[in-house]
């Protein structure tokens, strides 16, 4: 994984797998970020399935946006 330049990203992107970080991306504006979100979720869904994926857009501590939704009951 490669290391960021920057010191405080205004937005990461977090992949899981089985619930652990497996890729860390940074991104300095939010269309990046979201470029990156959505690739990430690309990625996963050509995964197997045999193993729990997530993604997630942070802006700080707050979370943007998560793949998958969460289903509503």
């Amino acid at each position: 994984m490669e290391v960021s330049d920057l010191k405080n990203p205004p937005f990461v992107v977090l992949t899981y797998r089985d619930g652990h970080v497996v890729v860390e991306e940074d991104a300095a504006t939010e269309v990046a970020a979201r470029l990156r979100f959505a690739s990430a979720v690309d990625l996963c869904k050509t995964r197997d399935d045999a193993h729990a994926h997530r993604v997630e857009l942070r802006s700080g501590e707050a979370v943007i946006d998560t793949w998958p939704k969460a289903e509503r009951p």
